[in-house]
């Protein structure tokens, strides 16, 4: 929790202990004033308190920045803190003497409780997180509650007997409305010139006027290094600590780092020029979680990084909790840390930048921060040492890749904040205060506890100017003969990939080798997708293999984008967004393709992994590492998801093609005995729903909108076998030992059907239900064995609806429309479209307990049946009961009292009403009616005669019509139905 200052702690904190505001408060705290009996002569009341108040506040605060100057930096941050203590008490005093209240009408013993809250009441601070008007905000309720007990008191001053009523609502109307506002009048003209004399204030409030450089766009933040210039009090660094700082310098002038090698034609721009002031969002974890997006919508787009920076760094909130930057991979995080780290003053700061994935991640805190040190000076130096030697700066550590930890270990690090505000506290106790930041991925968020009142802040996409300010800097840096510069038009027509730092720089890369992105229409993501991938493995190839035949090129470059596949599939299949490096070695052995690497390149690469081979290359692919136990563990990512999601995809469709080539062949050999082995595509898509991922549906749909008519039909038929054979017993076949995951069998004999029925309807846009049969037999599968979001995600996929076609209608599978309204029951697809007439159909038996058994047993539809289970009770046949009625299924008399009870009178008109009643009506005497008991009978017409009696429109005319239809037809004289209804409408006509 932050620990906010109060006015008697800034009195104490300005006043140095020799200051006259001092010694009055020893005064008031030594003979114990404050407690002292009603009545009493020594005590000190309200109305001298306030007087006090103001003129010692004002000497506190007069001539401030002059004494602040020389001082340690958190000092100078303490001192500011107690003068913005000061204002927010002294604008309250000011705006309660503009009351009309007697100033010797003193009972100042009941008062003096209100001087014991304005000197320790916690008071509010600004801080950079928030808007202005939301530290204004804050504070008026400050001055609200300070207003609201100094009226409680008001009925003890003598001269409140004397006043009438008018006078007395008009006292407190000005002490609980005006005075507030008052207050912040005088508060703002306070803060506005204690903010001009020392400018970090106005950063800590959100009060800096961005006019004059709105349209600009920092990089490498130098407007950071300017404004922390402005302010820096402190001394010249020793010689370590200089050594430091320019260590964490000279990264600027060095070309942004990437993996792999780069074009020899090219130029990579220097980080502090590379390095684009982002756009952010922050906010405090005060109930809030920064995992949540719905949280981060609530908050505007920020461009201030610098001042943000600036107020936070010199708040005092930032030795007390830790700052959390957020970003997806490629957003810029580790970046921001070295960027931040070299331009951070030496005289007022001291930055230790610790990569986590270069620590051990089971060290505490301090010895991680020690072995970074050592890691960036060649010295051990122990932290309280090197701490000690900041001087007048305020030490700041950059704990860089907390997610890094989580994936590349495994280990559970819910409390690594916490332990991180610990040492903060702790640092501060022993006189070591110490900023820290830590940065992380937003997806990982949520896997440790934010300490309340943290404040997090989350990088955001490139807009269009930074997309334009670092394409300037690229095309500048690259001008010459044979480069192609990229237009920021050309990168902006994909978004996806242009507002990320680091996959900007990878569309820049591919543009510049000949890639000639353009603008145009026409270009589908899936084609943008693979001419990138194919590009970057083509260089990778020819690094090594460049003397090979074309053809060998080409099947080398393929084998590159398998293996990449084979990492998308890992962590596709295992559901996650990365893959552990011992996850990635089982796979790629289970999964083997054809090895073409020459001799020198095993040679070189001996010492290598396979994981290390397969994706050390690749720059979009982001390496997560943390040392344990002494052991180096790595995770891998793609740096844009649906780089990932298309690879699923592209060999998806690769290895399906590859099965139809397969089958043609055999086909066109007449003394083939061979049969088409699925075997791969079985161990790639029996784990999860290909659906789990909707880019995965999008991709494979633009790959089949390509295929050729006869290529369309060989594909579905294929489909239509494979899937009528899913559930057959299978033999062991060669890539049995591909496990990404623990599967029962029958969770993968689902997933691979409702895989085979996805690719079916994606090849033929609609598939018939009639040509796969047992249609809710595999639902039922797919819902009971792929669990939660497998199941949700094949709901948000496929629809099925019915199409009239002879000779009767058909019930058809489709992809879900964006514009495809929700699907309501079609009794025709249930039960089929002709049936014999004066049948009554039901699922399994009828018998009401047997229903809740079934239901109870299997756990199907419950949430349904809980709704359902009154009107069960107490007419059970009807939920079962579907008449049939010139051969078609009709809606069950559950359906037809459920349409009755939800009609509003304020959305049907009385028509559609009266024909909804006689459609309940109907079923008394046709089929359904018949087949129900003389009890349940009686039962239905009450269910509809409570809703008839319910509805004031109908007159007696309509309501002794619906009456009558009910016994019109068939109804014996015995039959209870025509006994009611015969006496009611007696009733009737001795009304009328």
């Amino acid at each position: 929790m932050r620990r906010i200052l109060n006015y008697r702690d800034a009195v104490r904190l300005l006043g140095d202990g020799q200051s006259p505001a001092v010694a009055w408060l020893d005064r008031v705290a030594s003979t114990a004033m404050l407690a002292a009996a009603p009545g009493s002569a020594e005590v000190l009341g309200w109305f001298d308190a306030k007087s006090d108040l103001i003129r010692h506040g004002h000497d506190l605060v007069t001539g401030l920045s002059e004494r602040l100057r020389g001082l340690h930096r958190f000092d100078r941050t303490q001192r500011l803190e107690a003068a913005h203590a000061i204002i927010v008490t002294t604008a309250f005093c000011t705006a309660c003497a503009d009351l009309p209240l007697p100033e010797a009408d003193r009972p100042a013993g009941r008062f003096g409780t209100l001087v014991e809250h304005l000197l320790t009441t916690p008071l509010p601070l600004p801080s950079p997180e928030h808007p202005y008007e939301h530290n204004l905000a804050t504070l008026r309720g400050h001055y609200r509650d300070r207003a609201a007990e100094l009226c409680d008191e008001l009925p003890a001053l003598a001269v409140w007997d004397t006043w009438t009523e008018t006078e007395r609502g008009r006292v407190s109307t000005a002490l609980l409305k005006v005075v507030p506002d008052n207050a912040i009048r005088h508060y703002e003209a306070q803060f506005r010139q204690l903010a001009a004399d020392c400018p970090e204030l106005a950063c800590w409030a959100n009060l800096i006027d961005h006019q004059a450089t709105r349209g600009t766009i920092s990089t490498g933040l130098a407007a950071l290094s300017e404004r922390l210039d402005q302010i820096a009090t402190g001394r010249l660094p020793d010689d370590r600590r200089a050594e430091l700082t320019r260590r964490y310098q000279a990264r600027l002038s060095r070309p942004v780092l990437i993996g792999g090698d780069l074009p020899a034609h090219l130029r990579i721009p220097a980080l502090e020029k590379a390095y684009v002031d982002p756009l952010f969002r922050a906010m405090a974890a005060e109930g809030r979680s920064p995992a949540h997006e719905s949280e981060w919508r609530k908050l505007p787009d920020r461009d201030d990084i610098h001042d943000f920076l600036t107020g936070y760094l010199t708040n005092p909130v930032a030795v007390q909790l830790p700052l959390l930057v957020l970003g997806q991979p490629g957003s810029g995080k580790s970046m921001l840390t070295s960027v931040l780290a070299a331009r951070l003053p030496a005289t007022d700061f001291l930055p230790v930048r610790v990569p986590l994935r270069d620590v051990a991640a089971e060290s505490d805190i301090q010895s991680q921060i020690e072995q970074a040190i050592r890691a960036d000076t060649g010295e051990s130096l122990s932290w309280p040492v090197f701490a000690r030697s900041a001087g007048d700066a305020l030490p700041v550590v950059l704990l860089d890749g907390f997610d890094e930890l989580l994936q590349a270990t495994g280990v559970s690090q819910s409390n690594y904040l916490e332990k991180v505000q610990e040492f903060q506290e702790r640092e501060s106790d022993t006189g070591r205060p110490v900023a820290v930041l830590v940065t992380t991925r937003t997806s990982v968020a949520d896997r440790a506890r934010v300490p309340d009142g943290c404040v997090a802040l989350r990088l955001e996409p490139f807009d269009e100017p930074r997309v334009r300010t670092w394409l300037d800097t690229w095309n500048t840096a690259n001008a010459g003969p044979g480069f192609t510069a990229l237009p920021a038009e050309v990168a902006l027509h994909h978004p996806d990939l242009a507002t990320q730092p680091l996959l900007l720089l990878m569309l820049a890369l591919y543009h510049s080798e000949g890639g000639a992105l353009t603008a145009e229409a026409g270009l589908s993501q899936s084609e943008l997708y693979e001419r990138l991938l194919f590009r970057f493995a083509r260089r990778e190839v020819v690094k090594t293999q460049n003397a090979l035949p074309d053809n060998e090129i080409r099947r080398s470059i393929e084998e590159e984008l398998r293996r990449l596949s084979v990492v998308a599939y890992g962590m596709f299949n295992r559901g996650t967004q990365w893959i552990a490096e011992s996850d990635l070695e089982s796979d790629l052995a289970a999964l083997p393709g054809p090895t073409r690497k020459t001799v020198a390149t095993q040679s070189l690469q001996a010492d290598l992994t396979e994981a290390e081979q397969t994706l050390g290359r690749f720059f979009f692919i982001h390496r997560a590492e943390a040392s344990r136990d002494d052991r180096r563990l790595r995770t891998y990512e793609f740096l844009h998801a649906t780089f990932g999601e298309y690879l699923v995809a592209r060999f998806t469709w690769k290895v399906l093609q590859g099965l139809v080539a397969q089958e043609k062949a055999i086909a066109d050999d007449p003394y083939s005995t061979t049969e088409v082995n699925d075997d791969l595509l079985h161990a790639l898509i029996s784990f999860e729903p290909l659906s789990s991922r909707k880019p995965v549906i999008s991709f494979l749909t633009e790959l089949a909108s390509r295929l050729d008519d006869p290529t369309r039909q060989a594909t579905s038929a294929l489909l239509t076998r494979l899937f009528e054979a899913a559930h057959q017993e299978r033999p062991p076949r060669r890539h049995a030992a591909y496990r990404p995951g623990p599967r029962q069998v029958t969770a993968r004999h689902a997933a691979y059907s409702v895989n085979l029925l996805l690719l079916s309807v994606i090849v033929d846009e609609e598939v018939p239900v009639s040509a796969y049969g047992r249609w809710y037999q595999e639902a039922q599968l797919w819902h009971s064995q792929l669990g939660g979001p497998g199941w949700l995600s094949i709901l948000d996929t496929i629809t099925v609806s019915v199409r009239q076609s002879q000779p009767e209608p058909i019930a058809w599978a489709r992809l879900i429309r964006t514009d495809d309204p929700p699907p309501t029951v079609d009794l025709r697809i249930v039960f089929g479209e002709s049936k014999e007439h004066g049948t009554v159909y039901g699922r399994g038996d009828q018998d009401p307990q047997h229903i809740q058994r079934r239901n109870n047993l299997l756990g199907m539809e419950s949430a349904l049946l809980h709704a359902t289970e009154p009107l069960l009770r107490r007419l059970g046949s009807v939920i079962n009961n579907f008449p049939c009625v010139d051969g078609v299924v009709e809606p069950s008399p559950a359906r037809r009292i459920m349409d009755l009870w939800t009609l509003s009178a304020d959305r049907v008109t009385l028509p559609n009403r009266i024909a909804h009643y006689h459609h309940a009506l109907d079923f008394l005497t046709g089929v359904g009616g018949k087949s129900l008991p003389a009890s349940e009978q009686e039962q239905y017409l009450t269910l509809v005669l409570e809703r008839l009696a319910a509805d004031t429109d109908l007159d007696a005319a309509a309501l002794e019509e619906l009456l009558a239809r009910a016994w019109r037809k068939q109804l014996s004289g015995s039959n209870p139905i025509h006994r009611r209804c015969t006496r009611i409408l007696d009733d009737l006509r001795s009304e009328g």
